[in-house]
């Protein structure tokens, strides 16, 4: 394999694409700039794709991507070509700072990957893989346009593999995921591109990866793999891995045998490392007791945290710890924009307690309509609470006339699903001798 770079833009390129930790991207960055600042053709190139695409998690910068882009062009860089084209902005002043054709561009790229030079060999892949080949050079009939882009899809993972072999991020992202998919006429298939993703083990650092991997081994009911690559995960301190392997003692369904402290003891590791899944699954547990003894406190801080990292169906459970006072003292208009908030994001809520904070106007205006409505479609999904919030209207006559018969029929239902308070009010009432439910 021919060097077609200087030490510090090879490095920089190592950093920035064939190495996961993001806190190493800013020196990947700097390296490249000293690159450029040298005037190293090809360096242009991979700064101007940072501030076209954002790698290296750089801020995207048009102006700033077509100038380097440019500027690569004038020097001779074929690679620049490429990406300018990719980019959609091989036109204008940029095009006429080529010295070549598209064609000689592709033909030089071409040239360095067969040499084996593994960035070059990932620009080919996407050339393929975009259909730059089709629009530019073959631009076949309507007749021939699916086989071609067929063709080009296998050539573009041909070049993805042999790239990824080789250790580039990017091209095993684009190699898997096509496989994986189906795309651009890939043929979709989950197990061969699993397949070849465990022959990069070592080769690629996947830990960005690793996730996918549990879950799509999950899909198919692979679970002592999956199990494998959350428990390597969680070793590499991956905290979504970490999660994945609390999720399988917490459940014990997926391949483990249930263990709920271990789980908490695993979801409070990812959670002190800032895993705002990690958070929650921690405050759930804590809040019922899966695992540990009942600790509204804890929940209610895990549950913060988790809302705070952006995990939304915190909400649910904040919503209840402000309901019911877990944790935290009874606030009615906190719990109720918890759970408007999950109503707006077209998620899972607590309609029992929204349908009771409407029906008694707590922390919202009264509505008893809307209480009644959402406390029935929460007793028709088989919820305990609801049942009993409609004893309750039907026993004191809220929105509705008072319905002894109702009431009792209610807190039976409520009471059959083991609600203790539900069972004391059923004590309430009698039979008459004509078989009517009263009052005691």
């Amino acid at each position: 394999m021919g060097n077609y770079y200087s030490d510090t833009l090879n490095e920089g390129i190592r950093l920035l694409y064939f190495q996961a930790d993001p806190t190493r991207f800013p020196e990947g960055v700097h390296l490249l700039e000293q690159a450029v600042a040298e005037e190293e053709p090809h360096a242009f190139y991979f700064l101007a794709r940072c501030y076209g695409w954002g790698d290296g998690n750089v801020k995207e910068d048009e102006r700033r991507a077509k100038k380097l882009s440019k500027r690569g062009i004038e020097l001779g860089s074929a690679l620049c070509v490429l990406g300018a084209d990719r980019m959609d902005i091989l036109k204008g002043d940029i095009e006429k700072a080529m010295t070549g054709t598209l064609e000689e561009a592709y033909r030089d790229v071409l040239a360095m990957a067969e040499d084996g030079e593994p960035m070059a060999q990932y620009a080919i892949g996407l050339f393929y893989f975009w259909g730059d080949m089709l629009l530019h050079f073959q631009r076949p009939s309507k007749e021939e346009f699916l086989k071609y882009e067929k063709q080009n899809a296998a050539e573009a993972l041909k070049w993805f593999r042999r790239s990824a072999a080789q250790g580039c991020i990017p091209s095993f992202r684009n190699a898997f995921n096509s496989v994986r998919n189906g795309v651009n006429g890939v043929e979709e298939n989950l197990e061969e591109a699993l397949r070849w993703a465990e022959t990069m083990d070592g080769k690629v650092d996947m830990r960005d990866y690793y996730h996918s991997l549990v879950l799509e081994y999950q899909k198919l009911k692979r679970h002592s793999d999956a199990i494998r690559w959350c428990e390597r995960g969680s070793r590499e301190g991956i905290t979504a891995c970490m999660v994945d392997l609390g999720l399988v003692y917490l459940y014990g369904d997926r391949g483990a045998q249930e263990d709920d402290a271990k789980a908490l003891e695993i979801f409070l590791t990812a959670a002190e490392a800032g895993e705002e899944y990690g958070c929650y699954h921690a405050g759930r547990c804590y809040y019922n007791g899966w695992g540990c003894e009942k600790d509204y406190e804890k929940a209610f801080y895990w549950l913060n945290q988790g809302l705070s990292g952006g995990h939304q169906m915190s909400k649910w459970y904040l919503a209840h710890c402000y309901f019911w006072g877990h944790g935290a003292e009874v606030n009615y208009e906190i719990a109720v924009r918890m759970m408007t908030g999950l109503l707006k994001e077209r998620q899972n809520y607590p309609k029992e307690l929204l349908g009771y904070c409407c029906l008694h106007g707590k922390g919202i205006g009264r509505d008893t309509i809307r209480g009644k409505r959402l406390l029935e479609e929460a007793a028709q999904e088989n919820n305990t609470q609801a049942w009993k919030f409609l004893g309750d209207m039907y026993d004191e006559g809220i929105g509705v006339p008072v319905n002894i018969p109702m009431a009792v029929s209610c807190y039976q239902k409520a009471a059959g699903k083991g609600d203790a308070e539900a069972s004391e009010a059923l004590g309430r009432y009698k039979k008459s001798l004509f078989g009517k439910w009263k009052r005691k």
